[in-house]
């Protein structure tokens, strides 16, 4: 199990590193922490981005996203 920059104590660390549903469990919740910030910091820029931009990225996120499924890369 990684240990990330979180407060917990280290005995709630011994014990989840020897239980692994408490691991998978603390894991997660550090997993969806760093996930929301990273949304959180992306969504402070796309704010900040003129709304031309914003539809550029968009329409070339889709397009790459259709030509994945369709099997080009």
């Amino acid at each position: 199990m990684t240990r990330h920059n979180i407060h917990v104590s280290d005995q709630v660390w011994q014990i989840a590193a020897e239980s692994g549903d408490a691991s998978a469990y603390i894991e997660a919740a550090v997993k969806a922490r760093h996930l929301k910030e990273l949304r959180d910091g992306g969504n402070t820029i796309v704010g900040a981005m003129p709304q031309t931009d914003v539809d550029d990225w968009t329409n070339l996120g889709m397009s790459s996203a259709d030509d994945a499924r369709e099997g080009r890369k």
